[in-house]
């Protein structure tokens, strides 16, 4: 198995543990967390609030770890866009740690709230969890614009290199303006955003971005990078070595 194959199934294996990763831990602890009465329910609900958060600490270091993996290929079709991801993932992943850790700290607030005594010390406990909620919120606006902007980055460097067929790369691309347009609605609460909360208003858009990695990881993990693709940088490169 030479060095382009390895690289496509790693690629493909870490995209694969991103998606399926957080769509698992986003199942398992949005029902708490997003709740009106999350500071009643979080802390007897650790066990699956600390798995879920667990959980998206290993998809973030996926993400970091997706460009870096991918470097040495893309670097060689065009290096800016290359070193571009690498920056956008790793602020994403970042971002999504910080995410967790935070999430992670309503539970003993949680249990602070359901052991406080008297109207006041709740009250100041409801007050602080809205805040953390509240920056949250903003912190996950950050990373979808983040996200979206990294992966516009990676699939027009797909795009123009030709390493995974045309309509992948296209797809993505799309989706990942449908997504970022999605956040700014949703930002901005325009139209039927207007009633309805930022997460809620991504069930429409995130899906077809969602579908897309899950295919592209599945083809890269299956057929590996297109050898065309391949065999003509490489033999560019040795021109511009000759020369």
């Amino acid at each position: 198995m030479n060095t382009y194959r390895k690289t496509a199934i790693i690629v493909g294996v870490l995209f694969l543990i991103a998606l399926v990763f957080n769509l698992i831990a986003t199942g398992i602890s949005d029902p708490i967390l997003t709740v009106s009465d999350y500071l009643v329910i979080a802390y007897p609900n650790k066990t699956p609030v600390i798995i879920g958060n667990l959980l998206n600490l290993i998809c973030a270091l996926a993400m970091i770890f997706i460009p870096i993996i991918l470097f040495r290929v893309a670097k060689k079709h065009n290096e800016n866009l290359a070193l571009g991801y690498v920056v956008f993932r790793f602020l994403e992943g970042i971002l999504f740690i910080y995410i967790a850790i935070k999430s992670l700290t309503i539970i003993s607030l949680s249990k602070a709230y359901i052991n406080a005594g008297g109207a006041q010390n709740t009250a100041y406990l409801q007050t602080l969890g809205n805040s953390i909620q509240s920056e949250l919120h903003w912190t996950t606006v950050i990373y979808i614009i983040v996200f979206t902007l990294g992966a516009m980055t990676f699939y027009y460097l797909l795009y123009k290199s030709k390493l995974v067929p045309r309509f992948l790369s296209v797809w993505g691309l799309l989706a990942a303006v449908l997504l970022f347009t999605g956040a700014m609605l949703g930002i901005f609460s325009l139209g039927m955003f207007s009633r309805m909360p930022l997460m809620k208003a991504m069930v429409y858009f995130a899906p077809p971005i969602a579908l897309n990695e899950l295919i592209l990881s599945i083809w890269l993990i299956v057929k590996g990078f297109n050898p065309s693709a391949i065999v003509s940088e490489s033999a560019k490169t040795d021109i511009n070595e000759i020369k």
